[in-house]
């Protein structure tokens, strides 16, 4: 079967490797969509951001990862009788699975587990020839892993699963409360998720940030409030104009020195700014900075019921996936797909999906 494999950093490759078969635990689920995620991308450039958020450090990558997190497609074979049900099903998949013994799992913070293993990011498995993922013609997938489409819902769109339960898991630890004002730093897919989710938790106002005209205006084509280029104007003007006073969440999914500083400078007495992006930069603040009773939360992976409230979103219009899609591409162009979203500016990609 063909496979999209990064042989080490900057090396991704288009290989014919052996076809999984199903087994009593994971059944096999034939992708027909799968989305480049920015981590993706980070992968490609050499990172491991699953340990950077979840273990706190980073970790050199096996070779021989199969990439692809994001996907949707067809249940093709199904070994275990209990899910026999499935054979034929249209499913979203989630990607990841714990080990259910850990301090973390067994404390319902399963979404921190430092034995989890995932799909597309070659962690938890041990030593493998090939690592799974899903940008590939088949995926082996746990039995229990799969969530069935709506008929209103296509593969592609269902490839926003993940970074739309990324954002709700951030929106549901930032202490969001009804009519709250909302910042959210960058406006790619997960900013954007954010951006139309925290309106199903009842925010009032929302502002995106970004330096990319296409991605504002695809913020501004899915209605959210104020979408501000901040080489042309300030976060700080922009927040005072819309909301009239400071921020009461901000969610900060650039990652910088200069975002965490204006989070801070921008959030209200008694706010959250939740932190998305795990990396090696070094920020610095004051403890006066803090005050009063702000709170910095860093924000790692998703929850089941983050996923499952992601798809009754899409189901119910407070979030347009399909929107969100600036490029769909065949398996066979994945290069010219990593090459556009580390190009953003000059390619107008916010999401780009490859066709199975």
């Amino acid at each position: 079967m063909r496979a999209v494999v990064l042989k080490k950093p900057e090396t991704l490759v288009i290989e014919d490797i052996k076809r999984p078969e199903a087994d009593e635990d994971f059944l096999i689920v034939a992708p027909k969509a799968c989305g480049i995620c920015g981590s993706d991308v980070r992968y490609y450039k050499g990172e491991n951001p699953w340990a950077l958020h979840t273990l706190g450090k980073n970790l050199p990558n096996p070779p021989n990862i199969v990439l692809g997190h994001e996907f949707a497609g067809i249940v093709e074979q199904v070994k275990n009788p209990e899910y026999k049900y499935l054979l034929g099903k249209r499913v979203s998949v989630l990607a990841f699975d714990t080990c259910k013994k850990c301090e973390a799992c067994l404390t319902d913070q399963y979404n921190l587990c430092h034995n989890t293993q995932h799909i597309g990011h070659g962690a938890g498995w041990g030593e493998m020839d090939y690592y799974p993922g899903g940008m590939a013609d088949y995926c082996q997938v746990w039995n229990t892993h799969v969530v069935e489409l709506p008929d209103s819902v296509s593969f592609s769109e269902a490839t926003l699963l993940d970074p739309i339960s990324v954002g709700i898991h951030a929106i549901s630890i930032s202490r969001i409360k009804p009519g709250d004002n909302v910042l959210v730093l960058g406006s790619g897919p997960v900013g954007l998720s954010i951006a139309q989710a925290v309106k199903g938790f009842g925010a009032d106002k929302v502002v995106c940030t970004d330096i990319s005209e296409h991605s504002l205006n695809m913020a501004r084509k899915l209605n959210i409030d104020y979408a501000v280029n901040v080489r042309e104007e300030s976060e700080k003007d922009a927040v005072s104009k819309v909301f009239g006073k400071k921020a009461n969440v901000i969610f900060d999914t650039i990652g910088s020195s200069k975002s965490q500083r204006v989070g801070l400078e921008l959030l209200a007495g008694g706010g959250t700014l939740v932190n998305l992006v795990a990396n090696l930069t070094d920020c610095y603040y004051s403890l006066q900075d803090l005050t009063p009773e702000k709170r910095i939360i860093c924000s790692a992976n998703n929850r089941t019921e983050d996923y499952l409230l992601g798809l009754k979103f899409i189901e119910n219009g407070v979030i347009d996936a399909k929107a969100m899609i600036t490029h769909t591409i065949p398996l066979e162009d994945v290069q010219k797909g990593f090459d556009m979203l580390l190009d953003r500016e000059a390619t107008g990609a916010v999401k780009v999906v490859l066709e199975i």
